[in-house]
């Protein structure tokens, strides 16, 4: 299989770094052409809990990637994805996607911009940071799971294959009939967790020790809960504060990516997140508040770093 990755941030790299053990040819494709020719010649450097070693993939430029490509994965951050596809969709890709994203909202974007290609959405939980551009540290293991968006296709051998191929390279991998519940059920702890770290500037375990913290992610994820089950989607888990509070104490040490946003001046993906909870509550009558606020605080933070204009193509979409 032939697989390009978009978006060489954090994610992208703890993914090709999983997949090149297996022998699949893979490229990374970036926006940033000092950046890939930085990983051109110094390579990338994958640093996990076992493991600590280095590679080499290449990494094109903007609309170039392999005619062959049977898959592309699209890891860029979620307001990245509208500029992402449309570029693909001028480089002629009308093959399947997959979104491991942040976020509600990237499955439409890449449905409008890349019509002719069948869409595979899901999450992963698996943990990643940039210590530098070239050099990913995995942060914690996860489960990653996906499924079909588009009704038949890709069919359920090429999804089965991946699966596979992605279980062999060493990811806890499952397959799901029901993508949209996935995403939802990570955005609402993605809700309670990124946007607290980010303005108390701590990491994930303090949000338990802080007790006004704790309240306010109760709050922000139980707004969101209600939103879930007015839209008759079923998460994974059936205890919404439970929930985040265990990935809480699972992922105390990390600092989340937001929190790393806000730190390094850089736009957030809070209007992917506690921002869709917002509108999708505003649309079925659900009142949310708490995510309101939270939401408008993280878009005041960002708001000091309008001198330099966070949508542009100078900021980087991974």
């Amino acid at each position: 299989m032939n697989i390009a990755i978009v978006g060489p941030g954090a994610m992208g790299l703890l993914l090709a770094g999983y997949l090149q053990r297996t022998g699949v040819n893979l490229t990374l494709v970036d926006h940033l052409a000092d950046r890939a020719d930085l990983m051109n010649k110094k390579g990338i450097r994958w640093q996990g809990m076992n493991a600590d070693f280095s590679f080499m993939v290449p990494v094109t430029v903007g609309l170039k990637y392999p005619e062959n490509t049977d898959l592309v994965i699209l890891c860029v951050k979620a307001y990245s994805t509208d500029d992402a596809t449309r570029e693909l969709h001028q480089a002629g890709y009308r093959g399947p996607v997959l979104t491991l994203q942040n976020g509600v909202g990237n499955v439409e974007i890449i449905s409008r911009n890349l019509p002719g290609s069948s869409l595979i959405a899901g999450i992963t939980s698996e943990g990643a940071n940039l210590a530098d551009v070239n050099h990913v540290r995995h942060a914690g293991r996860g489960k990653t799971a996906f499924g079909p968006i588009t009704a038949g296709s890709p069919g359920r051998g090429f999804l089965e294959e991946l699966a596979k191929l992605m279980g062999s390279a060493g990811l806890d991998v499952e397959l799901s009939t029901e993508p949209e519940s996935l995403v939802w059920g990570k955005v609402l702890v993605n809700a309670g967790i990124n946007p607290l770290t980010a303005i108390l500037q701590v990491r994930n375990g303090a949000l338990l020790e802080l007790e006004p913290a704790r309240e306010l992610m109760k709050e922000l994820v139980l707004e969101g809960w209600e939103v879930l089950l007015r839209k008759e989607l079923k998460a994974a888990y059936d205890d919404p504060v439970a929930r985040v509070e265990e990935v809480c104490r699972l992922t105390a040490a990390n600092y989340s990516s937001m929190h790393q946003d806000i730190k390094q001046g850089r736009r957030t993906e809070i209007d992917f997140i506690n921002g869709a909870i917002v509108r999708e509550g505003a649309r079925l009558g659900v009142k949310c508040p708490v995510n309101d606020a939270i939401m408008k605080i993280v878009q005041a933070l960002e708001s000091r770093y309008e001198s330099s204009p966070l949508p542009s193509a100078s900021v980087p979409r991974s």
